[in-house]
């Protein structure tokens, strides 16, 4: 019994591998078109609405890294989304999007704070 439940985990940690492996080997990066000449994106409610038809378009175009089950998947989704939405609110470039998405957690172009210390 001891030799199956290894077995079992065994192949469940490969298949996730295999998993990650195949979803990172993919040559052509996914994009997906976000229209919003209809917003008016100068204004919080614009905003708002445009940043939730990116984080939607985001999370389309990481599905194939969508976790289900596997927990082994869970950061790369939650990296792939953050990294979608960060570089569409960098390439809007509207500064009630930038607020918006700063508010949620998103900083333009995956901006990372970086502070130095003195040994």
């Amino acid at each position: 019994m001891k030799n199956l439940t290894t077995l079992v985990a065994v192949a469940t940690i490969a298949t996730s591998i295999i998993t990650i492996a195949r979803a990172d080997t993919t040559s052509v990066p996914r994009s997906e078109t976000v229209q919003f000449a209809d917003l008016d994106t100068s204004n919080v409610p614009g905003a708002a609405v445009l940043y939730q038809r990116i984080k939607n378009a985001a999370e389309s175009v990481c599905r194939d890294l969508q976790p289900g089950r596997s927990l082994a998947l869970m950061r790369p989704y939650a990296n792939c989304v953050h990294v979608a939405l960060s570089n569409a609110v960098a390439d809007i470039n509207r500064p009630a999007v930038t607020a918006y998405a700063a508010a949620h957690g998103v900083l333009p172009g995956d901006a990372t704070i970086k502070i130095a210390r003195n040994p």
